[in-house]
């Protein structure tokens, strides 16, 4: 089969397209024929990464993946052949204190689809991908790929919905309005949560969040977004401040604009150490509450999307072949390309 492989050269990492093995079927496995996968920002920052933390020479990345089921394992039900699915990326133990809470994302032991943080487990940035039994969540016939493709993203802002527990007329704040900062801002507008404060510094970006759900845009960068939520809680603060950049700037940014006794939630990570103002969270006492990945949200973003209550479709800006992989990643890297969402089509068309 045909893969977008990281290699490094004197120039640092790029993908390279090659002939690779077709993985081999365990008993409880599913190979997978990838229709559409998405690039995440870890898949750029990891591929620009030179130390090589969760992205390294050899690895098949990408880990936001629709396809259709290509064979199954002697386990696997025999009915689950053909249809097309959506894949979880997390591969969880099953038997750590989390996951025996029902909190897979935080598994102790838990592994990505896409990286070699934890060994490396090659994604679907290729014409096939294999994967675990419970990974597989079936899409209902009739969504666009192009929708389904953004399951993944969309199952993230739910969780990050859940964790912040919103109620009715809360101000909520969303710092970025990346993939994932739009994903969250669909996911309170769906709740909804009708007041939300989206901020970029992408004139585009902040259009895009305001056809999505958010009902003030401010640019990130000046001193509009204080002044803005001072206006719209009475100088009290936002209820909710959701970071979605990851950097120590917006971080701090979070702490400024939230009210007392509000809640913080980190999701945002680009760099892995960031400083905070201790002040703000100790005289505000303040609740900031961690976020990663998804449990069972995949299957309520599969049936928002299915049923039309949310769509995402004006996220994907650009979508490639896979012979295109380096090029889509260069069209993501460039701020002048506009690109939100970058999906790669190694399989068939739509």
């Amino acid at each position: 089969m045909k893969a977008a492989v990281i290699r490094s050269d004197g120039a640092g990492k790029r993908l390279s397209i090659e002939e690779v093995a077709t993985p081999n079927v365990g008993e409880r496995d599913i190979l997978v024929r990838v229709l559409r996968a998405g690039i995440c920002g870890s898949d750029l920052h990891g591929l620009l990464d030179a130390n090589d933390t969760s992205r390294a020479p050899g690895l098949i990345m990408g880990h936001e993946i629709v396809g259709e089921v290509a064979e199954v394992g002697n386990l696997v039900p025999a009915a689950s052949f053909g249809g097309r699915v959506f894949i979880d990326p997390q591969i969880h133990c099953g038997t750590c204190t989390a996951c025996q809470s029902g909190w897979h994302s935080i598994c102790e032991r838990k592994q990505g689809l896409g990286s070699s943080r934890r060994g490396m487990i090659h994604g679907g940035f290729a014409e096939y991908v294999l994967v675990r039994q419970e990974q597989v969540v079936a899409v209902p016939e009739g969504v666009p790929l192009k929708l389904a493709a953004l399951i993944e993203p969309l199952a993230n802002g739910l969780h990050v919905r859940r964790r912040a527990d919103p109620s009715p007329g809360d101000l909520v704040v969303v710092l970025g309005a990346g993939t994932l900062g739009l994903s969250i801002i669909q996911a309170f507008a769906a709740a909804g949560i009708e007041r939300i404060v989206a901020t970029d510094l992408s004139r585009e970006k902040l259009g895009l969040a305001a056809d999505l759900g958010a009902s003030h845009t401010v640019d990130g960068a000046g001193a509009g977004l204080v002044d803005l939520v001072a206006e719209l809680s009475d100088g009290a603060g936002a209820d909710v401040v959701v970071e979605a950049v990851g950097v120590t700037t917006t971080y701090n940014q979070a702490l400024s604009v939230v009210r007392r006794r509000g809640k913080v939630l980190f999701f945002g990570a680009v760099v892995p150490t960031i400083e905070l103002e201790l002040i703000p969270i100790l005289h505000k006492e303040l609740l900031l509450i961690g976020c990663t990945g998804f449990n069972e949200e995949s299957k309520e973003a599969i049936d928002l999307i299915a049923h039309g209550a949310v769509d995402p479709t004006r996220l994907v800006t650009h979508e490639f072949s896979l012979e295109q992989a380096q090029e889509a990643m260069d069209t993501l890297a460039d701020p002048a390309s506009g690109a939100v969402k970058v999906l790669l089509r190694p399989g068939l068309e739509e």
